[in-house]
């Protein structure tokens, strides 16, 4: 049981006061059903964290409770956890993720061992009235350490690796232990064992968490990055010539960092960002130089240069997002992306006219606006070794904003139309929509600006 604490009272107090485990501890009085409340909710109430996800535990499956549960929260359940031994039922109110796991072991206590981390092995029973925890889950807690309840806790189940590193992003100022660092370390080839969708979930997590670049550091420090990603294996030492002063792994992490830097501070040109933006830009971030080993070429002045490698970089980033199941919207986002983002910086070192604006525009639709947040933490990396090209960057980075807030560039309302080819006595066939295509590819570009001026301009093109 909980040893004393000065905040005890204080947080069973903070607990019976949130809505949600209000109304399921009525609802669990009311069906004389004993449910303990566990895990990561106890934890963020103790440190004054809102609670986000929820975790209880009952001691047996009623389903008469969680249909019950269901019609309050205007919801309906459903079952996780297939070929485990426990079972998981889930729900889903205004965002938040409410569990219910049925009781392992023969008590409350038993049951907690079997979790992860000292920090998520306690649990408070609303028909006692109490707290249960092992001695230093407190402790731990007021120390802020991240250490493993149990020697067999990662290989029970090896996502826990991945798990400690996102705590690590989210809790702040908390820590691993050097015990279960070392055991990441030794352990980390386990990461291959577990479902990718479980391993995709939890760098989700990472990458929109606070600190995401000080969690790709520690999974590479401790080996979980490669085996997620052996394909960044061969980024480290490839030197990217005089702008940079880091190997490209660094600078991809960097990059990363940066990223988050930018958004913290608000984004420039009043760029607004979803949850999905955010996943897209941190692994378009992650993945965007993964081509550069592949094409890495020295000139005979010394000069290093990596033709063609968002081309390679594209390639590789599709088949890591097949491989762990990301959703095909995200996947092709991605891709994307990391395909088109060297665009804005070859173009700021020459001097590009409104067209080739105009066409990138309408190339990457209502994501040119993360393909110039990437570019600015790309370049923003390199630090003060290339001020002017930053400062051109930039320049042009706000030319494309203006552009693109500007005009309706990505599906504009055409000029032409079939019936309007027709009336001008052009043939039906095939023939009509690359004319259509031309104008549009012109009205894009800005050299057709009105119907009259497509009409003067197909009448002397394509006479008939």
């Amino acid at each position: 049981m909980i040893g004393e604490i000065e905040s005890l009272r204080e947080l069973e107090k903070k607990i019976l006061n949130d809505p949600i485990i209000q109304q399921v501890e009525e609802l669990a009085r009311r069906k004389r059903l004993a449910v303990y409340l566990v895990g990561g909710s106890i934890r963020d109430i103790l440190l004054g964290k809102e609670a986000r996800d929820y975790d209880f535990i009952m001691e047996g499956v009623e389903f008469s409770f969680l249909d019950s549960l269901g019609e309050l929260f205007g919801c309906n359940y459903f079952s996780l956890g297939k070929g485990r031994q426990e079972r998981v039922f889930r729900l889903i109110k205004e965002g938040k993720t409410i569990d219910f796991t049925v009781m392992v072991g023969d008590n409350i206590e038993q049951d907690l061992m079997r979790r992860d981390f000292t920090i998520n092995a306690i649990a408070y029973s609303f028909e006692e009235r109490r707290f249960y925890a092992p001695p230093q889950a407190l402790k731990d807690l007021k120390e802020r350490k991240i250490d493993l309840l149990s020697p067999h806790a990662l290989k029970m189940d090896p996502l826990r690796m991945l798990r400690a590193v996102r705590y690590r992003c989210t809790l702040p100022n908390f820590h691993l232990t050097k015990k279960l660092s070392k055991e990441i370390r030794r352990q980390s080839g386990l990461l291959h064992d577990v479902a990718p969708e479980r391993i995709r979930a939890e760098m989700d997590e990472i990458i929109l968490s606070p600190y995401p670049a000080h969690g790709l550091q520690l999974m590479l420090d401790l080996g979980p990055l490669i085996e997620v990603f052996p394909e960044m294996a061969p980024l480290k030492g490839i030197l990217q010539g005089r702008h940079h002063s880091t190997d490209t792994l660094t600078h991809t992490i960097e990059v990363v960092g940066k990223l988050t830097e930018i958004i913290g501070k608000g984004p420039p040109f009043s760029i607004q960002l979803s949850k999905k933006d955010r996943l897209i830009l941190g692994y378009g971030a992650l993945f965007h130089d993964l081509g550069k080993p592949s094409t890495q070429l020295i000139d005979e002045q010394g000069e290093v240069h990596f033709y063609d490698h968002p081309q390679h970089s594209s390639h590789l980033a599709q088949a890591i997002m097949r491989r762990l199941k990301f959703q095909k919207s995200l996947r092709d986002a991605v891709v994307l992306l990391v395909e088109n983002h060297m665009r804005i910086l070859t173009l700021s070192t020459g001097a590009p006219k409104d067209k080739a604006l105009r066409r990138l525009i309408n190339t990457m639709g209502g994501m040119v606006k993360l393909l110039l947040l990437l570019g600015m933490a790309d370049i923003e990396e390199k630090g003060a070794s290339d001020e002017g090209g930053r400062d051109r960057f930039m320049n042009l980075c706000k030319r494309i904003w203006d552009l693109y807030e500007r005009e309706d560039l990505i599906d504009p309302l055409p000029l032409l139309r079939g019936e309007d080819l027709l009336k001008l006595g052009y043939l039906p066939g095939p023939g009509l929509g690359e004319i259509l295509k031309e104008v549009r590819r012109r009205q894009i570009t800005g050299d057709l600006k009105d119907k009259e001026e497509a009409v003067t301009f197909i009448m002397g093109k394509y006479p008939h």
